[in-house]
């Protein structure tokens, strides 16, 4: 149920009618309508992201729908970028971002516990999963699949990987097709890429060690999805593993799409939360709560789903969104469905750990 709040409430409170005129879900604290009236004299919202134009597109459309004096900037940077920009800039007198999104939980995790984030206790919290808030201030975004794509073209149905144990059967027994033509994010030079590999190692253990060290030569990083998928396009690589869907999906249904392919790895698929957090001191503090509660909400969450995110809220229409976190685990198995968090662990063993990785690269 939500609450209409009322010209008669607003006369009580002395405000004016209009910062009233929201519809405010029953569950949010009486003195919401604070935080909606302070907005008003804030200078609109700055996002940093790794997050593409069309990604934002609906949900900012809905939010500014509701709260139409709050502009919103989306600027579109790497994950690593999005937090060595906004930790460049904190301690200067410049604008920077009102709110950060990103994959590079790593980060996230350093943050939580350096407590860099507003504490911010989102009324939507109550209706989420524990991994939402994995840290004071720190929230998921969205729960994103990295997938297998593989250009249709060049690999016949029976040469399509299903996971990374298929591949390393197809490009032992075919490396002529393979070699120097399976891309994914290097973790070595991209903190999304170390989040997704970290965590699928976590559960895999030295077997998934042992099939990258089969394949590593066969291997050419990247740090970025859009680049690896036109690359899969254009031949100059047959397939990419661990690839964001987010990258894909939208590339499927533009033109030239239908040479392209994916599949969700059928022996592991890395679900990359995206984490959210407004920084201490955020110059909107305000206009980012209303826009954290929002992207949080069924409303925000199925927006998020309309953009080519995953929404992770189990109350989002599965007929509004491509795919759903429930209807992905439904696909492969939940027991499929590696999570890439938060995990402190990300900090204490990356260096071990891109040693080790950069070791496998080699055959070694």
């Amino acid at each position: 149920m939500r609450l209409q709040l009322t010209l008669t409430t607003a006369l009580i409170l002395g405000l004016p009618f209009a910062t009233f005129a929201q519809d405010v879900p029953e569950h949010y604290p009486a003195d919401y309508a604070d935080v909606i009236e302070a907005s008003r004299s804030e200078k609109g919202l700055t996002i940093y992201s790794n997050m593409a134009d069309n990604n934002w597109a609906p949900i900012i459309e809905g939010f500014g729908a509701k709260y139409p004096w709050i502009k919103v900037e989306t600027i579109d940077l790497g994950s690593g970028t999005v937090h060595s920009r906004w930790e460049a800039e904190k301690g200067s007198s410049s604008r920077t971002a009102d709110i950060l999104v990103s994959g590079a939980n790593d980060r996230w995790a350093a943050y939580g516990k350096e407590e860099l984030m507003e504490p911010y206790q989102s009324p939507e919290f109550e209706h989420l999963p524990d991994f939402a808030k994995p840290y004071p201030g720190v929230a998921v975004m969205s729960a994103d699949p990295l997938v297998i794509t593989y250009n249709a073209a060049l690999l016949s149905d029976g040469q399509r990987p299903t996971g990374l144990t298929s591949l390393v059967s197809a490009a032992t027994d075919d490396a002529g097709t393979f070699d120097g033509r399976i891309t994914t994010y290097d973790a070595a030079r991209n903190s999304f890429g170390l989040a997704a590999w970290w965590n699928y190692m976590d559960v895999k253990g030295e077997e998934g060690w042992d099939n990258l060290r089969k394949i590593g030569p066969m291997i050419r990083g990247e740090t970025s999805g859009g680049p690896m998928n036109e690359k899969i396009a254009t031949g100059e690589y047959v397939m990419g593993i661990a690839v964001s869907g987010i990258t894909i999906f939208p590339r499927l249904e533009q033109p030239g799409g239908e040479i392209l392919g994916f599949a969700f790895p059928d022996d592991g698929t890395i679900m990359m939360l995206r984490g959210m957090g407004i920084p201490k001191g955020a110059a909107n503090v305000n206009s980012a709560k209303l826009f954290m509660d929002y992207a949080l909400s069924t409303e925000g969450q199925t927006l998020v789903g309309k953009g080519g995110l995953v929404p992770y809220r189990d109350d989002v229409p599965e007929d509004q969104v491509r795919y759903t976190y429930q209807g992905i685990a439904d696909l492969v198995g939940e027991e499929n469905l590696i999570v890439a968090g938060f995990d402190e662990r990300l900090i204490t063993e990356a260096g071990p750990f891109v040693e080790k990785w950069n070791a496998a690269l080699a055959g070694n």
